[in-house]
């Protein structure tokens, strides 16, 4: 759920400048985040993988389209590249949080079953 919030949020926020012109600071805004979602291991986390490629995928799309001369397509592929990208990183930044509290809740109840088997 709040994956979702948070990719429908960027998603928002970045339809704000859905209507400057395509350059090279947009492509550069949306490179920079996959580029920092791979160095944060995207691609190990199933869900942030599949995020990841997408970004990719559209990003490149959309360079065709600016070579074509397609500014408004590449505009919008763009923001949706950058918004995955952002995704795919806060998804890889979260698994290995996630798996450190499913450790340590795990690390508890096994502390609890044997305060329980102590005072049988």
């Amino acid at each position: 759920m709040v994956k979702r919030i948070f990719a429908l949020a960027m998603f928002c926020a970045l339809g704000r400048c859905a209507s400057a012109p395509v350059n090279t600071d947009r492509l550069s805004a949306t490179e920079a985040p996959i580029r920092a979602a791979e160095e944060m291991g995207a691609a190990k986390v199933p869900e942030a993988a599949l995020e990841l490629k997408l970004a990719r995928e559209q990003a490149e799309q959309a360079k065709q389209f600016m070579k074509n001369g397609d500014k408004g397509r590449a505009d919008m592929l763009l923001l949706r590249a950058q918004a995955d990208a952002e995704l795919a990183l806060a998804l890889a930044r979260e698994a290995p949080l996630a798996a450190e509290a499913k450790s340590a809740t795990e690390e508890v109840q096994a502390l609890q079953q044997r305060n329980q088997q102590s005072t049988q």
